[in-house]
């Protein structure tokens, strides 16, 4: 009885409704041929499902095919065209990654030199939680003549060290050129800042202006 029962089952329901549409469409061609056309269409699309079920039943590749034939197929079709309804449909202009819609579109209008600028304050919720902002005092405020350093290495420490709160991080000679590190070290020198030296070791290059070096290691 339970066999009896396997084509009306839900996963399997798709391909029992094609096969007799199928048988349906090929009995009313035999005896209505005035609408040949219509039928003779219908037919070709359910008899098209009708295949494509057995072609999902003998290949190996996708179990979700073989255990839910034709319909599994409208799973695959929507994650394929999943990326375009989130964009065109569901996505905010501030919510994609890693560049937003608001973004892109700034630098589509920059290219086209047209004009790039929102009036009338921003979009961005500025007093939600973490929300960090730079505002202009209206006031001219005294800069702080306390250096922003801060100490490495505990009382005991043999060799403490007097580091800069904003330094340069590690990016190896293997990712940039002999220049490039060159101009690096010697702004960490004349900046009175460190220089950290990324995964590709310590070359020449880093200490040939020295600049204060973190010697990265893995």
């Amino acid at each position: 009885m339970s066999l009896l029962m396997l084509p009306f089952r839900s996963r399997y329901l798709a391909v029992t409704l094609s096969v007799l549409l199928t048988v349906a469409f090929a009995a009313l061609l035999a005896y209505w041929p005035r609408g040949r056309i219509l039928t003779s269409i219908s037919l070709v699309v359910f008899a098209g499902l009708s295949l494509l079920r057995f072609c999902d039943l003998f290949q190996r590749n996708h179990a979700i095919l073989r255990n839910y034939p034709i319909a599994a197929h409208l799973r695959c079709f929507s994650e394929k065209i999943c990326p375009e309804m989130r964009q065109y449909f569901f996505e905010g202009d501030k919510d994609g990654l890693p560049f937003n819609r608001d973004k892109r579109a700034i630098v589509y209008q920059r290219a086209k030199k047209t004009l790039d600028k929102r009036p009338f304050a921003t979009q961005y919720e500025v007093f939600r939680d973490s929300f960090e902002w730079l505002s202009h005092s209206m006031a001219p405020k005294s800069t702080s003549r306390e250096p922003l350093r801060t100490t490495i290495g505990r009382p005991d420490c043999k060799q403490p060290y007097n580091a800069s709160v904003l330094n340069i991080s590690g990016m190896s000679f293997g990712a940039l050129s002999p220049n490039a590190i060159r101009a690096l070290n010697g702004g960490a020198e004349k900046g009175n800042f460190a220089h950290t030296t990324g995964e590709g070791s310590v070359s020449r290059y880093h200490t040939e202006f020295n600049g204060d070096c973190v010697w990265q290691i893995g």
